[in-house]
């Protein structure tokens, strides 16, 4: 049973995707249609790439992954199939394949000249996309599509700088919990802090985090807390806090927003 996900910046608006899952299943009636999110900020294709790292690694080889954010083709962001590590990915080269891996992928092929189902230009989700995902869960290959090409963006993202015994992070991802998912890695964070003493700056001196946990319950209700997470990131939460005045978890009550800078100083 071929597998293919779906992944969109739709919102509220999900019967785009609907229609995407109904001209799938037409197309390959036995295909498994997963939805990993229709969250993703609009045109954010960084925010997809991190979804889409935190979730490949768990279907299995042959998986087709559609991404519908920023999906206009023009000569800057061409649509293409990207194959990496034996799954596919359909989207527009806005740089979001080369952040999933963050390196070059298996092969790449051009969908310029590909025949669409339908004449949509402001959909190519579905004119261009479904049709090309239905070829390859029916087995077909990628070079009946397009020719092989190369990615045209190789786009990279803010990385952590370490100076003055100072590492400092952005905020990439805030879920759903409100839990803060920042660019520092575990490698990078013992690398610089040798089992130094540190402290996780807080906007509020009451909120810094001088501790990493393995679990969020390892601090009482309501306490800020730091833990790497199963992508390896530092990540910020507060451990099961209720919602106040639409705030929720560490973005809400400790007034973190996405791109925010983090903080950690190290003891000299």
């Amino acid at each position: 049973m071929p597998i293919i996900t779906l992944t969109s910046d739709y919102g509220p608006e999900r019967f785009y995707a609907g229609i995407l899952r109904g001209a799938l299943l037409a197309a390959v009636p036995d295909a498994n249609v997963v939805d990993l999110t229709h969250d993703v900020r609009k045109y954010k294709s960084s925010d997809a790439a991190l979804i889409l790292r935190s979730c490949v690694k768990h279907f299995p080889k042959g998986t087709i992954h559609m991404i519908a954010v920023s999906t206009e083709a023009t000569a800057e962001t061409p649509h293409r199939i990207v194959r990496i590590e034996d799954q596919y990915f359909i989207g527009a080269d806005t740089g979001v394949f080369h952040l999933i891996f963050g390196k070059e992928p298996d092969a790449v092929f051009d969908l310029s000249n590909m025949m669409a189902d339908y004449d949509y230009p402001t959909f190519p989700e579905r004119s261009i996309f479904v049709p090309a995902a239905a070829h390859l869960a029916r087995g077909g290959i990628p070079e009946l599509l397009g020719r092989p090409a190369s990615l045209a963006s190789s786009k990279s993202l803010l990385k952590p700088v370490y100076a003055d015994h100072v590492l400092t992070g952005h905020v990439i991802y805030i879920d759903g919990y409100g839990n803060c998912i920042t660019d520092i890695d575990q490698k990078l964070f013992k690398e610089v802090g040798t089992d130094r003493s540190f402290v996780i700056v807080m906007r509020s001196s009451r909120s810094d985090i001088r501790k990493i946990h393995t679990r969020y319950s390892e601090v009482p209700v309501g306490d800020s807390v730091a833990i790497f997470n199963h992508l390896g990131l530092l990540e910020i939460a507060v451990n099961r806090a209720a919602p106040t005045d639409g705030n929720v978890g560490a973005s809400g009550l400790l007034g973190i927003k996405l791109d925010d800078v983090i903080r950690i100083e190290f003891a000299q």
